[in-house]
């Protein structure tokens, strides 16, 4: 599996890839906002690795793409999508997650990873409706989603699994006739 944009490759991991997710993994800057605590190498290697077989699976449920620049072939961060696990959601719903290395903030990689995420969700996986959630404090993402032409749907309370944090979070989402109406205002 492999996305292309101008800027960036994603693609499905790769075992070595750990060395550059590592970047993030480890960052608590980064963690502060996810449901994880900084990660050890070893850590971040047996993800990597579970992350590989959890993509094989077949059917395939989700997506897990390392974020590659071109050119240099950098590794940036991660981004992921996946059909909703919980009971009661439709099969052509999907959700999805990211992550970035403090050292790529703020310069629209992720932003411009997010939109050929959705392009795929909805061009060739079929997806009605797909949605992330952000830590409300983390104003950098909800900005991603909103560049990226989701909008804000919902803030929802979560309890942070690997701290017990309680934190507000931001539900945005979009549909595919509101995507397809973003890329149709886009042509010319």
């Amino acid at each position: 599996m492999q996305l292309n944009t101008s800027r960036l490759i994603l693609r499905d991991f790769e075992e070595d890839d750990w060395h550059g997710l590592h970047a993030f993994r480890s960052d608590p800057d980064v963690a502060r906002f996810m449901d994880w605590e900084p990660a050890t190498p070893e850590q971040t290697r047996r993800w990597v690795l579970a992350t590989i077989l959890h993509n094989r699976a077949q059917p395939r449920l989700s997506y897990n793409l390392t974020i590659v620049r071109r050119g240099d072939g950098c590794i940036l961060g991660w981004l992921g999508i996946g059909i909703l696990s919980r009971r009661g959601t439709a099969e052509d719903e999907y959700d999805f997650g990211y992550a970035l290395a403090r050292a790529y903030w703020g310069q629209g990689y992720m932003t411009e990873a997010l939109r050929a995420l959705l392009g795929f969700a909805f061009d060739e996986l079929g997806a009605r409706r797909v949605y992330g959630e952000c830590d409300a404090r983390n104003v950098a993402s909800a900005r991603v989603m909103e560049k990226a032409g989701m909008r804000r749907e919902a803030e929802l309370r979560y309890r942070y699994s690997a701290t017990g944090d309680v934190a507000d979070n931001y539900r945005y989402a979009i549909h595919d006739r509101e995507w397809r109406a973003v890329q149709a205002a886009k042509e010319p």
